[in-house]
């Protein structure tokens, strides 16, 4: 399951009270440096990088419907490394990131992203993600942490 970390920093650094438009404007700014690890294990256990992939800040988007907001974007880069399967992930913003498990297989029990076809374990290979983040999940859940 995805895990996101300080979040609560990111509205603590900011001096004014937060609503959900704010926190999702934050969210973006502190998204457009991010970037995306892709880790597999040795037999040891030991984390391997695999991959490392940049934000394309031209695809930061937000999304309002009428019951959600969710923020989309993309990631891209190349597979530096084809020895070991992708397990983990972690996406590390400015402030804030979140990480979680990942599989090529679809349908793997426990895994929350099932890496793009484009994610091909060939070493020089182009990699292209897509991430959806749910803006009001995740306000909400600070909104009762700090109630």
């Amino acid at each position: 399951m995805r895990k996101y970390q300080h979040l609560d920093l990111l509205i603590n650094n900011h001096n004014e009270t937060v609503d959900k438009a704010a926190f999702a404007a934050l969210l973006i700014d502190d998204l457009k440096q991010s970037c995306c690890l892709i880790y597999g294990k040795t037999d040891d256990e030991q984390p391997v990088l695999l991959a490392e992939l940049t934000t394309q800040t031209d695809s930061l988007h937000l999304h309002t419907g009428f019951l959600h907001q969710r923020i989309e974007f993309v990631v891209r880069g190349k597979i530096i490394n084809e020895q070991y399967p992708p397990l983990t992930y972690s996406v590390k913003g400015s402030t804030c990131g979140f990480h979680g498990r990942c599989s090529t297989i679809p349908q793997i029990c426990g895994v929350d992203l099932y890496l793009d076809k484009s994610y091909t374990e060939k070493v020089g290979d182009e990699v292209k993600q897509k991430f959806t983040i749910p803006v009001n999940k995740l306000f909400r859940s600070l909104k009762y942490k700090n109630d």
